[in-house]
């Protein structure tokens, strides 16, 4: 960054230097004398501080009483901020001017001037963070603002004193981003360290740091100068006015009526059902007092039923005796069950375990592929970082050439300068060759366009063939994808055709020989029932293939009822090679209907029609089919498995998705998993033909995906050899073009070594500068070639060990398929173990539950002989005798409770006396008065609302039509500045605002070309054909400031900035606009401008008028 010597002078003063550190310069009181004398500081500050020259007149039309005395800006410090190293900027109260060429660094006092008064980043257009404002190679910014603090109305003076100093610290690194200082300026003292404090300081002070309006970033003031749009026109009216929050103050307002009428409505519903309910029970008491002499019929029962509560205690106890006999034999058949599933799990444990070991010697291959692929990949990132570099060094060369083409053109310029001066000495030959040499040179320009051109295409077709490479190997792996899925298509088909001649081969191989043998033994138990599937049929073809897949190997079991019966039906399964499980289960037909779902929800069972009750038993035991639910839509599954507090509901422990996807977590939140669909068949009950057409469809579908995949490969690699044919062509025609420019060199040199002898030696000695620039710009493109070249065969290398590394991907991924295969072998195993283990879990989860129940029963057996000894000592207390019970106790129970509800039909209420019943009564007359007073209460006060909302309202009209008038009579004011005349057209309706504007020529015209006869509204017609649109840039830039500064005369803020604001604006509008800009200044006392230009000042300095002038950027001797 450019560093320079920070200055400070102003015109119309003597020379005074100030604290020692800066001196001050005063213009000549003389007419004569225009010229502005600048000393620099007394005391200099290093070269690489923000240089600024303050420039006002001190003039006596202007008194220190009348400036305003809170909320002025009078000194902004930078430091490491943005483009400053350090910056000092003292203002006036009334108008500054900053100027300087572009990069001095005038918006960033603007945009420091925004963040110390507590502004976001994002608000400034300026960075998308606060860490981006540090200046480079820095690690903080500090940015302090010296507000007035003066007069009746200044902010705790008492704290703050008469002077505030809000600073703020950016940090780059550390926990906390910025920190906020308020200093008292007189004592240096902190006194806050809080933004609230900051907020609530420029809150008083009226300072809008926010609106759109008040202070315009250079962003924000093009957006406003370029805006022709009605409706942003409308929205910065409404914004910088204020308007816009009141009105959305306004709505929360009308938005929280609402709400409470819809709550006194609801309100309203309730309290005549409170009134019924407070009325029924002022009729309950009056019944209750008839309620007293029904008691004697309940005493004779009473006794009958003491006795027969002793008799049923006793049969109780027999009962009981009787259980738990049942529940020991029970637990003996258990153990012997859990004994033989243990067994079946050590065999199938010691296969598993081979099949790991054999998957592991598989993945041990992996070891010298990885070592293989680990060089390629190292080369790979290697030529990537290289191929970054050579991106950045055509950067460089790129931004070398530029420069020098720039020189060259200036060289060009200054000769032709030159050779104007001397246009009396030139001769007819002379100016000949001169005309041969301005043509050579603009064919070389010509041609080194055309390289340009031709270099910027290379660029491109490099960029578009890897992008290329990149989607050719894309469509590789989905052209291979597409082939293995073609094949398992085709396994699937051959395997349907098999079961049309015979459908139990979808149970297995060995199944159907199986059967008949089954049918000739002889079993203790029943007759093995299977395979399992061949009982179940599916009501929705649809759900096929999920359910196939949850129950994809209990489909193929048979059942026993006896591990006798299980041995035979083993030995016949391995003389017939059949692979099937045998499950021993119980017959017993159990009720399952309380362990099922909502009936909402869609389960296997339901999707199922079993024909076996046994075999559905089994499945609820082991597969849980009656608790596991299916989902059209997976969106539909994450809301069910998720709808109990987010958790599963009740009695459901899975979720499956039409598509094959698990949802839901038993942890909480969110799951989907995809599950690996079986192939289809036809185990249940599925028309084979059906699915037989299904696959051939499917088959002939993934032909054509294949098809369409290998024609876009094809495709691709056409496009890709067509541009590298395109690359070729390009690369002749460079070659091409550097020939003619080497020709007309040398054309030119000799043309000009002709002229050399004649011309100035100042003229001689820009063309040979000339030639030395042309020769580096040579040089430099010829670098450009090398380093393409280089930059070609690194990519091509990289083309090539990216095929290498493919490579080696497609073996190891050749191993981890044939891995993969043996560990799905195992993990079949694991899952026929799971099945074991599922039954003895089972087995013991029954025999727990058959001893709890058992213990239950001795503990009931206890208690039942005790309740026997208690319940007749209770009789004998009601009646000593024993009586003949005639009836049974719930005959007894019934005619008490009929007498029971002889009373509760006087009382009713069950056990409830009158003092009970009058309690009752009176809360609910309380309950009932008390909510009639609160809606009363409710309804007066959202009347008084809306009243107030209503007054507000039509408060909010009247201000945005007194904002609309005042706005309309300051445009027309500020646009008669320059001759022009116009309107403001405000559509409140429609919310947009349209500037009319008639310019001074418009009015010359159509004052010329009127004739007096014509109607009035042929005169006002002018306004409808020229809009701000018509207009040229000039023109639409000073109707913009007119406007701008109309809204400005209708908002109540001490501080207006606005960042250049002239850059549309030609010399005459530009003129006015500042003049108009001051003496609206002037007329507004408590208000201060901050006005931001590139442009050269036309007003002159004044006690209120300060112009800062930002020195250009000093270059080092490195950057030259």
């Amino acid at each position: 960054m450019a560093k320079a010597r920070l200055k400070h002078s102003r015109e119309g003063a003597s020379e005074e230097p100030v604290n020692g550190k800066r001196s001050r310069v005063e213009r000549s009181q003389t007419p004569e004398s225009d010229q502005e004398n600048t000393m620099t500081q007394t005391q200099s500050r290093s070269h690489n501080k923000t240089s600024v020259t303050r420039i006002r007149n001190r003039g006596d039309n202007a008194s220190a009483s009348e400036e305003p005395s809170i909320g002025i800006v009078e000194r902004v410090e930078l430091t490491d901020f943005m483009c400053h190293e350090h910056a000092d900027v003292n203002l006036c109260h009334k108008v500054n001017f900053i100027t300087g060429q572009n990069g001095s660094g005038k918006s960033a006092i603007l945009t420091g001037l925004v963040i110390a008064l507590g502004g976001k980043a994002s608000a400034t257009n300026r960075a998308p963070n606060l860490k981006e404002f540090i200046r480079e190679g820095r690690t903080r910014a500090v940015v302090r603002v010296h507000l007035r603090n003066r007069g009746s109305e200044a902010y705790h003076p008492e704290l703050f004193g008469d002077m505030i100093i809000i600073e703020r610290q950016i940090n780059a690194t550390g926990g906390t981003v910025s920190q906020f200082k308020v200093r008292n300026a007189s004592t240096g003292e902190i006194v806050s360290r809080k933004k609230e404090d900051v907020v609530a300081i420029t809150d008083h002070m009226a300072i809008q740091v926010d609106n759109p309006i008040n202070i315009l970033s250079q962003d924000a003031a093009r957006e406003f100068l370029a805006s022709t749009s009605p409706d942003k026109m409308y929205h910065f009216f409404l914004k910088g006015t204020q308007l816009f929050q009141l009105r959305e103050d306004l709505e929360v307002v009308r938005q929280a009526i609402t709400r409470s009428e819809a709550s006194i409505s609801r309100k309203k519903e309730v309290l005549p059902e409170m009134k019924a309910e407070k009325k029924r029970w002022e009729d309950h008491y009056q019944d209750m007092s008839q309620a007293r002499d029904i008691s004697t019929r309940m005493e004779q029962l009473s006794c009958q039923m003491a006795w027969a509560m002793v008799k049923e205690a006793e049969s109780e106890v027999h009962t009981i005796d009787e259980g738990i006999d049942v529940f020991q034999k029970k637990m003996s058949k258990i153990d012997q069950k859990v004994d033989a599933e243990k067994e079946a799990i050590d065999a199938i444990n010691q296969e598993a375990e081979e099949l790991n070991d054999q998957a592991q010697g598989q993945l041990a291959q992996l070891e010298p592929l990885k070592d293989e692929r680990r060089g390629p990949m190292e080369q790979l990132e290697s030529t990537k970082a290289t191929l970054r570099s050579f991106k950045q060094t055509e950067n460089e060369i790129n931004a070398e050439a530029r420069n020098t083409r720039e020189r060259i053109e200036s060289l060009k310029r200054d000769i032709t300068v030159e050779r104007d001066r001397l246009v009396d000495k030139d001769s007819a030959g002379r100016e000949r060759l001169r005309e041969t040499i301005q043509d050579l040179e603009a064919e070389v320009t010509d041609q080194e366009a055309e390289i340009s051109n031709l270099q910027e295409q290379q660029k491109t077709l490099e960029d578009r063939s890897l992008e290329l490479r990149d989607s050719e190997k894309q469509l590789k792996q989905d052209v291979e994808k597409g082939r293995r899925q073609v094949e398992r298509v085709k396994t699937g088909l051959q395997e349907l055709t098999q079961q049309t001649s015979d459908q139990m081969s979808a149970f297995g191989r060995g199944v159907k020989d199986a059967l008949m043998t089954i049918k000739k033994t002889q079993w203790s138990g029943m007759e093995p029932i299977g395979p399992i599937g061949k009982f179940i049929k599916l009501r929705d073809p649809k759900w096929s293939q999920v359910i196939e897949t949850i129950l994809n190997k209990p489909l193929n079991s048979f059942l026993v009822e006896t591990h006798a019966d299980r041995t035979k039906l083993d030995a016949i399964f391995r003389r017939c090679g059949c692979q099937s499980q045998i499950v021993v289960c119980k017959t017993e037909l159990f009720d399952y209907s309380q362990g099922e779902p909502d009936k909402d929800y869609l389960t296997v069972l339901r999707a199922l029609h079993i024909s076996n009750e046994i075999v559905k038993r089994q499945l609820i035991n082991l597969n849980r089919i009656e608790q596991i639910i299916l989902v059209e839509q997976r969106s539909v599954g994450d809301k069910i498995m998720s709808s109990n507090n987010g958790g599963f509901p009740q009695n459901v422990s899975a979720c499956y998705s039409v598509d094959g996807y698990s949802l839901g977590a038993r942890g909480g939140g969110l799951s989907t998993q995809a599950i690996f669909l079986v192939r289809p068949s036809s185990r249940l009950g599925e028309d084979i033909s059906q699915a037989i057409a299904r696959e051939k469809q499917q088959l002939i579908e993934q032909n054509q995906k294949l098809k369409e995949a290998q024609k876009a490969l094809n495709s691709m690699t056409q496009e890709v050899e067509a541009l590298l044919g395109e690359h070729k062509r390009s690369g002749i025609a460079e070659r091409k073009c550097r020939e003619r420019i080497n020709k007309a060199n040398s054309e030119i040199q000799q043309a000009r070594e002709r002229l050399q002898s004649d011309e100035p030696a100042k003229i001689a000695a820009l063309e040979s500068e000339l030639d030395s620039f042309s020769e580096q710009l040579e040089s430099i493109q010829t670098q450009f070639r090398d380093h393409n070249a280089q930059q070609q065969a690194k990519e091509s290398e990289l083309r090539q060990i990216e095929s290498d590394i493919a490579l080696v991907d497609q073996k190891m991924a050749v191993i981890r398929d044939r891995a993969d295969k043996v560990r799905r072998a195992a993990d079949n195993k694991t899952s026929q173990c799971q099945t074991h283990s599922t039954n003895i879990d089972y087995w013991n989860t029954k025999r727990s539950t058959l001893e709890e129940k058992m213990s239950a029963l001795q503990a009931k057996k206890m208690d039942a002989e005790a309740r026997v000894s208690e319940v007749e000592s209770e009789a004998r207390v009601i009646c000593e005798e024993r009586v003949e019970v005639e009836h049974s106790p719930r005959k007894l129970d019934h005619l008490i409770s009929k007498c029971k509800a002889q009373l509760e039909e006087i009382e009713r209420s069950s056990n409830m006396s009158l003092a009970e019943v009058a309690e009752k009564a009176q809360k609910y007359i309380n309950v009932y008065v008390t909510a009639k007073e609160e809606l009363q209460s409710v309804i007066a006060l959202v009347s008084a609302l809306k009243t107030a909302h209503q007054q507000r309202l039509n408060k909010w009209t009247q201000f945005r039509d007194s904002m609309t008038v005042r706005t309309k009579l300051h445009f027309i004011k500020n646009l008669l500045q320059r001759g022009y005349t116009g309107k403001l057209e405000f559509d409140h309706t429609q919310c947009t605002l349209i500037p009319k504007v008639k310019t001074d020529q418009d009015v010359v015209s159509e004052s010329v070309g009127r004739n007096p006869t014509d109607s009035q509204a042929d005169k006002g017609s002018a306004y409808q054909r020229k809009d701000t649109r018509s207009l040229s840039g000039g023109e639409k830039s000073f109707t913009t400031i007119c406007l701008l500064l109309s809204l400005w005369e209708t908002m109540n803020c001490p501080v207006r900035a606005l960042d250049e604001f002239d850059v549309f604006m030609d010399a005459a509008n530009r003129k006015i606009a500042m003049s108009m800009m001051v003496a609206s200044a002037r007329t507004q006392r408590d208000t201060q401008f901050i006005l931001i230009t590139p442009q050269d000042m036309s007003v002159k300095p004044d006690a209120d008028i300060t112009i800062l002038r930002l020195q250009p950027p000093r270059r080092s001797a490195a950057a030259a």
